[in-house]
């Protein structure tokens, strides 16, 4: 089991780089232009992610945070990446450190309404990944919204075929 989550945790990092490395090439100009909304509104669901990751990372570290960091919003894309990739490379780190007993233990927190839940570590880390995955997709719908079409693929079975990774 720690195997698959590992190779998810990889996943996970491995398109957030492929997500941070095509934003690194819009530049501030474009960034300007008539579609500074929707720029704005990319850099909130990266932001989202990156503070979806730490939360959940902290939470299994035994750090019972019931809200989110609220980063910088302020920032720009090659920040937010930097936050993103670090969160993302101390996720795996986390996981390489543990045995497969803890993927079966589960972890008390406090969702962002105040109410107390208990769950399994490896569901945890599953719907982590799947939050950054879904919110992946929306910022590369925005993106084809706005003209910028030639994203390539970043799904699960891409990275296991580049990488050559099996489980």
């Amino acid at each position: 089991m720690k195997t698959l989550a590992i190779n998810y945790l990889s996943y996970n990092h491995w398109a957030n780089q492929k997500i941070c490395n095509y934003l690194s090439n819009i530049t501030d100009e474009q960034l300007l232009g008539s579609q500074k909304n929707d720029f704005n509104i990319i850099k909130k669901i990266i932001l989202h992610i990156a503070d979806g990751e730490q939360t959940w990372l902290s939470r299994l570290n035994g750090d019972n945070i019931p809200h989110m960091h609220n980063l910088d919003l302020d920032g720009s894309f090659s920040s937010i990446c930097r936050l993103i990739l670090k969160n993302s490379e101390e996720f795996i780190s986390f996981i390489q450190e543990k045995d497969d007993d803890f993927l079966k233990e589960s972890t008390e927190y406090i969702n962002l309404k105040g109410k107390s839940f208990t769950q399994n570590n490896a569901e945890i880390i599953l719907h982590c990944m799947n939050h950054s995955t879904f919110h992946r997709g929306q910022i590369i719908n925005m993106l084809r919204h706005v003209g910028y079409t030639d994203q390539s693929a970043s799904d699960f079975i891409m990275y296991l075929r580049e990488s050559q990774v099996s489980i």
